[in-house]
């Protein structure tokens, strides 16, 4: 699946190529060809064919965070590209710079955005360009990203401090997740801090306590109001 959310000034394409509902992203200058990729996950040729076919030149290689589903075929695409790859240095990516928060990435005429986001993981980084924010496992359509055992060095605190610092963006935001979560009625690839901020269940809970306790009760909760 790839779905084109263009303009005639900026490339942004989000892709699904395999593995739990991944979504990988091509952002680029249409201008000069400049682009990034964001977490190839799973089929770095697949990205590189899907780059090529829309005029752009992967330099830059960004991890949202660390874990295998979308860093699994990164130094395939640096193999691929020569692009340098870069990452929030707590997560330890093999081969990856390390990516400061705030830092500056230009793409020919666009400047793009680190922020440092920890929670799901300790090294993990949103990435904003004008609208677009790439938002990894921090923020889903509906959901947020899981915390607890099964995710070392995750936190739950840091994560609702960091989903805070998102919602001091413009509201009108594009919010572009790291999988295809959404499980509320029909289909939501993507979303605005304004659609997160007013019906997030996590986002509209009330508070860090209310956001830890739901995090402890999702399965019930999920069952009760019929989310996926």
């Amino acid at each position: 699946m790839l779905i084109d959310h263009s303009r005639e000034d900026l490339t942004f394409l989000q892709i699904h190529l395999g593995g739990d509902r991944n979504f990988s992203y091509l952002l680029g200058d249409p201008a000069t060809g400049e682009a990034a990729a964001f977490d190839p996950g799973f089929d770095a040729a697949g990205l590189q064919a899907i780059a090529r076919e829309y005029n752009l030149d992967i330099q830059t290689i960004l991890i949202t965070h660390g874990h295998g589903d979308h860093v699994g075929e990164a130094g395939r695409l640096v193999e691929l590209t020569g692009a340098r790859l870069m990452a929030g240095a707590e997560d330890r990516v093999a081969g990856a710079e390390n990516v400061a928060d705030h830092a500056e990435i230009q793409l020919g005429g666009l400047t793009l955005y680190a922020l440092h986001t920890p929670g799901h993981s300790p090294g993990h980084f949103c990435y904003l360009c004008e609208e677009y924010l790439v938002t990894g496992d921090l923020l889903f359509c509906g959901k947020v990203g899981g915390t607890g055992p099964y995710f070392p060095g995750s936190s739950a605190e840091a994560e609702y401090d960091s989903l805070l610092k998102l919602l001091q963006l413009p509201e009108e935001t594009r919010v572009f997740p790291g999988h295809d979560y959404y499980g509320g009625p029909g289909s939501r690839t993507h979303s605005t801090i304004a659609q997160e901020r007013d019906s997030n269940p996590f986002l509209t809970a009330g508070g860090l306590r209310a956001f830890c306790h739901l995090k402890d009760n999702w399965a019930a909760y999920k069952e009760e109001h019929g989310i996926k």
